[in-house]
C-alpha cells in the first residue's frame, strides 16, 4: 500500500473554464489564533464515530444560480460571521458531513456562484501559522472548483500563495485545504480568479467510520474506514483535530492508491499532546468513482 502522509496541501492544475469570476479581496478576519498555556493535555482516549460525503439524495427547488440548482433544506440557523443569505446558512446548517464540527471564521460565496461556499479557518503548528480553506459544493450537481489567489498578513502583504482545484465536488459535500503561512494571516484572501471548470469525473457518495487513537508510541492517528455502493478511485481522506469550541488543533490528510468499495487506511499526526484537549474529529474526503 503507497501512501503520502502531510500536513500542507497545496494542487495546481489548469482547466478550460465554464463558469468563472475575478475578484479583490475579500476584507474580512478569520478566527483568531490560539496560544494557552499547555496545562490543559489530552487525556489518552479512543473515540470513534461516523461520517458521510455529500448527500445521498438532492431535492430541486425553484431559486438557482446560472443553471444549477442549490440543495433543499429547512432548518433554520444563524451563522456568526457569514456573509451568507439565509438559504445558505439553512443548506449548509443541515449538511451530511462533518462541516460544522469546526468553527470558521468566516463564510462567502463568490460572486455569481451561490452556490459555492468559501470557509476560512486558522491553527498554529508550534510556531508555524496555517490558513484552512474549505470549499462547499450547495448546488445540486457535481461541480469542479479551481482557484488561484494569495493570503494577506496584516500589513496587508502576501503570506501565501493559494491554488486549488478539485474535481467533481460532490453535492452537500467539502473539500479542506491547509496552507502555511510565511507570518501570520488575516484571513484575507485576494482570489485572482475562481472557476468552474467543467466536470469530467463523477462524484461517489460514501459513509466512514473512524477511530482517535493512539500508535504504540504514545502518538496520535485516526484509522478510518470509507465505504461506498460505487468502486471509488484513490484520493485524499483528511483529518481535523477540533477542541471543544470547534477551533483547529491540528490537520492531517493522507494519499493512498488503494480503489475499490471499501477503502481502510490511519492517517497520523506525530504528536503525543496539544495545548488544548481533544474534543472530535472532522474527516473530509471526495471520493470518485472509477470508471
Amino acid at each position: 500500500m503507497k501512501r503520502v502522509y502531510s500536513k500542507v496541501m497545496g494542487v495546481i492544475c489548469m482547466a478550460a473554464t465554464i463558469f468563472s469570476v475575478a475578484t479583490s479581496s475579500v476584507n474580512v478576519s478569520a478566527a483568531g489564533f490560539y496560544n494557552p498555556s499547555k496545562s490543559q493535555g489530552q487525556t489518552k482516549t479512543t473515540t470513534q464515530s461516523r461520517t458521510t460525503t455529500g448527500s445521498s439524495t438532492t431535492t430541486e427547488r425553484k431559486s438557482s444560480s446560472g443553471n444549477k440548482t442549490l440543495l433543499t433544506k429547512e432548518k433554520e440557523t444563524v451563522s456568526k460571521s457569514s456573509y451568507l443569505t439565509s438559504e445558505q446558512e439553512k443548506i449548509l446548517a443541515n449538511l451530511e458531513n462533518d462541516y460544522s464540527k469546526i468553527n470558521w471564521g468566516i463564510q462567502y460565496s463568490p460572486k455569481d456562484m451561490d452556490g459555492i461556499i468559501i470557509s476560512v479557518s486558522s491553527y498554529m503548528e508550534d510556531t508555524m501559522p496555517f490558513l484552512v480553506i474549505g470549499i462547499t459544493n450547495i448546488y445540486n450537481d457535481d461541480v469542479t472548483f479551481s482557484a488561484t489567489g494569495y493570503a494577506k498578513g496584516k500589513s496587508g502583504q502576501e503570506v501565501a500563495d493559494i491554488s486549488i482545484y478539485e474535481t467533481a465536488i460532490r453535492p452537500g459535500n467539502t473539500i479542506i485545504k491547509s496552507v502555511y503561512c510565511d507570518s501570520t494571516p488575516t484571513g484575507e484572501i485576494h482570489w485572482d480568479n475562481i472557476e468552474l471548470p467543467e466536470v469530467y469525473e463523477t462524484s461517489a457518495y460514501a459513509t466512514g467510520d473512524w477511530t482517535f487513537t493512539t500508535d504504540s508510541d504514545g502518538y496520535y492517528m485516526v484509522d478510518y474506514s470509507i465505504k461506498s455502493d460505487d468502486y471509488m478511485m484513490p484520493g485524499y481522506v483528511t483529518a481535523v483535530l477540533v477542541d471543544s469550541n470547534g477551533n483547529i488543533l491540528d490537520m492531517a490528510y493522507n494519499f493512498t492508491t488503494d480503489k475499490g468499495y471499501t477503502v481502510s487506511d490511519s492517517i497520523m499526526f506525530y504528536e503525543k499532546e496539544y495545548s488544548r484537549r481533544v474534543a472530535d474529529v472532522a474527516m473530509f474526503t471526495n471520493p470518485l468513482i472509477e470508471d
